[in-house]
């Protein structure tokens, strides 16, 4: 059963024999009820749904970071389309029987603000680890007080540690707590600076793998 929104002539949301109505990002728009299809997937076709599949369950723990990292919504691709398509493009491996994460190639960020300039992370125990970098706050596009924020992915465990808003570009360093479940693991890490004020975030840079 279909609903009127707004009298006869507005918008409606629900079903009316072969169409479907709903709001999407503000506009009221209709389309038909997709028909199953009868026609055979090729091999082809099916590795690259395969793939998508593999993006999207890497990427969507990560959904609420690249949102707001990784662009504006431009028509109707939004931020976490555009991430979408830049790992299925530039980050994924296909060994002839699996998918694999090429890590050196995710962003958890992308843009035009400056990055994180000569990032050195160092161990300090198991409990916390001390990441460093040069303050370029001078150098165009880069702001004292851009907000650093830092991922890391535990692949054993398929699980995130997210340090967002954890320490800015002129402090040069901070301390990294990983949750106690990280202990022994190996972790891939990303870092990248924001700016909320100017709607600004740096392409992220990797920083490589580091047993906890």
């Amino acid at each position: 059963m279909a609903t009127y929104n707004q009298g006869v002539l507005g918008g409606f949301s629900g079903k009316v024999g072969p169409v479907i109505g709903s709001n999407w990002r503000g506009k009221n728009v209709m389309r038909s009820i997709p028909s199953k299809s009868t026609k055979t997937v090729s091999a082809a076709q099916q590795l690259q749904r395969d793939k998508f599949k593999f993006v999207l369950q890497f990427l969507t723990p990560l959904k609420g970071v690249l949102t707001e990292t990784f662009g504006a919504n431009v028509g109707s691709k939004t931020p976490f389309n555009n991430a979408m398509s830049y790992h299925m493009k530039e980050a994924v491996t296909y060994t002839g029987t699996q998918f694999e994460i090429d890590y050196s190639k995710v962003l958890i960020g992308m843009g035009g603000l400056c990055g994180i300039k000569n990032p050195i992370v160092q161990g300090a125990g198991t409990t916390a680890w001390q990441l460093t970098w040069d303050d370029n706050s001078q150098q165009g596009l880069a702001y004292p007080h851009d907000a650093l924020l830092v991922v890391a992915y535990a692949p054993t465990l398929n699980d995130f540690d997210f340090f967002m808003a954890y320490s800015v570009r002129e402090e040069a360093g901070c301390a990294l707590h990983f949750q106690e479940a990280f202990y022994g693991e190996t972790l891939q890490l990303w870092a990248t600076f924001s700016n909320a004020p100017l709607a600004l975030t740096a392409t992220s840079q990797y920083l490589g793998s580091f047993v906890v």
